[in-house]
């Protein structure tokens, strides 16, 4: 089973443990890794991604004595209304914290190193099929100019990537022109599955589509938006998110 639009937060500031995790992760299709090494660059990757579930070590500081930075980010995210559900799993070499991980914080599994690699997989892939409420995000932010727009994304009807910048076109007939993000990064900032990759430039707004002509690879878009090509490497995957959507 593919899972798709999947994010995952891996808190690790051990080298080893970090490379360990990714390595599990690589063997489950569709997610997105996300790596952050303290609190701080996790909770930057919270702000700015959706994340769909939380791996961290409890201990993110070894040389600070009874360092907990771990649980604390996890307390963090709990307050934080778009995270209040979503799975958390712990890794650790402290003795007994599970007491306050699981009454406190919900957490979902905890695993204390050295921990079976093959039990870890099971709960990610167990957790990333739950079916939790998905918090949608109404803005997108773009930077132009030293000036932040947001960008309603249900108001987006198409995003084209011109290679030193962005094209966002808007349902209101304005055309946003921003600095360069890939598509792979707009996508992870959408984190909607309204939206789709239709070739290597453009990605588009399902809601904006008037009809798709698979035998010329070909959608329309609504109120004479135009017509965007489907690559044909991106077929398969287009037609598959589009039923999905």
């Amino acid at each position: 089973m593919q899972l798709i639009y999947k994010q995952i937060l891996v808190v690790e500031d051990n080298k080893y443990s970090m490379n360990r995790i990714c390595s599990i992760l690589k063997e489950i299709e569709g997610i997105t890794v996300i790596k952050a090494e303290n609190s701080g660059e996790a909770y930057q990757c919270a702000m700015e991604y959706s994340i769909d579930l939380f791996i961290i070590d409890i201990i993110l500081d070894s040389t600070k004595e009874a360092d907990v930075s771990g649980m604390s980010f996890a307390e963090t995210v709990r307050k934080m209304e778009k995270y209040k559900m979503t799975p958390i799993i712990f890794t650790t070499c402290l003795e007994d914290p599970e007491l306050h991980a699981y009454a406190h914080l919900h957490c979902y599994e905890y695993f204390k190193k050295p921990y079976d690699s093959e039990r870890l997989k099971e709960a990610i892939i167990t957790t990333l099929q739950m079916k939790i409420p998905k918090y949608e995000k109404e803005y997108v932010c773009f930077k132009v100019n030293g000036i932040v727009f947001p960008v309603k994304i249900k108001d987006i009807v198409y995003i084209n990537n011109k290679t030193t910048s962005l094209q966002i076109q808007c349902a209101n007939g304005e055309s946003i022109d921003a600095p360069y993000k890939s598509s792979r990064q707009m996508l992870l900032e959408l984190n909607s599955n309204k939206f789709l990759k239709c070739n290597k430039s453009v990605i588009i707004n399902v809601d904006f589509i008037e009809s798709v002509n698979y035998q010329i690879c070909q959608v329309k878009l609504k109120k004479n938006f135009g017509e965007v090509k489907i690559g044909r490497r991106i077929l398969k995957s287009f037609k598959e998110g589009l039923q999905q959507s």
